[in-house]
C-alpha cells in the first residue's frame, strides 16, 4: 500500500514511437526534472524496439529509470538489454503471456522485472505461472489491478508490485456510519472553502480543535512561508497568509486525519484539488476555491468507505460543489474530468475549458511539485 515507483505515459502517433519515447525522456529528466514529476521514487519508461536495437541504446539517469521492454520475440533484444544493464539499469518486461518462445525465455534471464496484465487472466493461469517465475529470481508486478480482492489474491501469490486503479475504488461496508469526529473534520473542512465566511468565524472554526490549531502554526512557523517574524496566533496567521492560503493549509492537515488509508490516496487528492485550482485560474475563473474543494473530496468516498450521496448530505457543500462531485456536472465537473484523466493517461479526454495541451500539463507539473511539498510540510512531527 506503498508508492513505490511511477510509470511515465505518453501519446504518441503511430510508427513515430522513437521520437516520442526522446521527447517524453527529454521532457522528464531535463524540461521537467524527474525529482519534480516523482520525488525520489524510481520512473519506469517504455522503450520502443528500435531504440533498444541501436548501436547505442538511449540512457538517462540509470539510478533512477527502469525501461520496460515488450516481450516480444527478437534475438538481437539481449544484447541490447545487457548494454543497458551494464550501465546501471533495471528491465521490466510487460505483456508476457506463456507459453513463452525460446527467445522470450532468453529475454527472461536479461531482465529484472515481470509485469503481468491480471484483469482479464484466469486465476489458474496466474497460479501456475507465478511460481516458475519466482524462482528464476524475478520481481513480478501486476498491471490492471482493479479491486482490493484482486490485489489481495495477487499478493498471496507473490506479487511485489501493483498498478492500477484499486486504490481509487471504494471499498464495500454494509451499516457504515461516519465516525463523529471525522464528520465535526470534514464539516470543518467544508466550512473554510464557505468564502462568506468572516475571519472571525474562521479563527473559532480552527481555534476550536487543538491539535488542528497547533499543526497550523507549526506549519507556518516554518521555513517553507519564510515570514520575517514568528506567527503565534490564529489571527496573526489569517492577516499575514490571507484567508486562502490559510483555508488551504488547514483543509490539508484536516483531512490528513484519515489516517488508517494509504498515504498515496491523500496525495492524490491533493493533486486533484491543485490541477483543478490551476485549470480554473488558467481559464479565467474568478474564483478557484470551490475548484480546489472539488479536487480535494473527490476520493471521499474511497477515505471513508461512505457512498458519496450519503456522505455529501452531512456535509455543508455548495450545490455545484456537490453536483460536480456526485455526477460530474458544471464546469467544475469538467475540471475534475480533466484532472482524473490526466492521471489516467486517457488523453483524448484531456481537455478543459479550451486550454492547449502545454497549459494542462503545466497545470498537471505544478500540482504534483505543490502536493509533493505540502506533504511534506503537513506531516505531523
Amino acid at each position: 500500500m506503498e508508492v513505490i515507483a511511477y510509470e511515465l505515459l505518453y501519446q504518441h502517433d503511430a510508427g513515430d514511437a522513437d521520437h516520442a519515447t526522446l521527447k517524453l525522456v527529454a521532457d522528464a529528466a531535463l524540461e521537467i526534472g524527474l525529482d519534480r514529476l516523482a520525488g525520489g521514487l524510481p520512473v519506469h519508461v517504455n522503450y520502443p524496439r528500435e531504440l533498444l536495437l541501436s548501436e547505442s541504446p538511449l540512457s538517462v539517469h540509470p539510478e533512477r529509470v527502469v525501461i520496460e521492454i515488450l516481450a516480444t520475440p527478437d534475438p538481437r533484444l539481449p544484447e541490447g538489454i545487457k548494454t543497458l544493464r551494464a550501465r546501471g539499469h533495471r528491465i521490466a518486461i510487460e505483456d508476457f503471456t506463456p507459453p513463452p518462445s525460446a527467445q522470450v525465455l532468453a529475454l527472461l534471464e536479461a531482465v529484472d522485472i515481470v509485469k503481468l496484465d491480471v484483469s482479464h487472466r484466469a486465476r489458474e493461469d496466474l497460479e501456475r505461472m507465478a511460481p516458475g517465475l519466482l524462482e528464476r529470481g524475478l520481481k513480478l508486478f501486476a498491471e490492471h489491478v482493479e479491486t482490493v480482492e484482486q490485489f489481495e489474491y495477487c499478493a498471496q501469490l507473490g506479487f511485489q508490485g501493483f498498478q492500477g486503479d484499486f486504490l481509487h475504488r471504494p471499498e464495500s461496508f454494509k451499516a457504515q456510519r461516519v465516525p463523529s469526529s471525522r464528520l465535526s473534520t470534514l464539516r470543518l473542512i467544508s466550512a473554510l472553502q464557505n468564502p462568506d465566511y468572516s475571519l472571525q468565524e474562521i479563527e473559532t472554526l480552527v481555534a476550536q480543535d487543538i491539535s488542528l490549531s497547533y499543526r497550523v502554526l507549526r506549519c507556518i512557523n516554518s521555513s517553507f512561508y519564510n515570514l520575517p517574524r514568528k506567527i503565534d496566533s490564529i489571527r496573526q496567521a489569517i492577516v499575514i497568509l490571507g484567508v486562502d492560503n490559510l483555508r488551504q493549509l488547514a483543509t490539508l492537515i484536516a483531512l490528513q486525519g484519515f489516517e488508517n488509508r494509504p498515504v498515496n490516496l491523500f496525495l492524490t487528492a491533493m493533486i486533484r484539488a491543485r490541477m483543478c485550482e490551476q485549470l480554473a485560474r488558467l481559464a479565467g475563473a474568478r474564483d478557484a476555491g470551490p475548484y480546489f474543494i472539488t479536487g480535494l473530496f473527490s476520493l471521499l468516498e474511497v477515505l471513508t468507505g461512505i457512498p458519496a450521496p450519503d456522505l455529501f448530505d452531512q456535509l455543508p457543500l455548495a450545490e455545484a460543489v456537490e453536483r460536480a462531485l456526485v455526477s460530474q456536472e458544471g464546469d467544475m465537473g469538467a475540471a475534475l474530468k480533466c484532472a482524473r484523466a490526466y492521471e489516467r493517461a486517457a488523453w483524448r479526454r484531456v481537455t478543459y475549458g479550451g486550454l492547449s495541451p502545454e497549459l494542462i500539463r503545466a497545470a498537471y507539473v505544478d500540482a504534483v511539485f505543490w502536493a509533493e511539498r505540502a506533504q511534506v510540510l503537513t506531516r505531523d512531527p
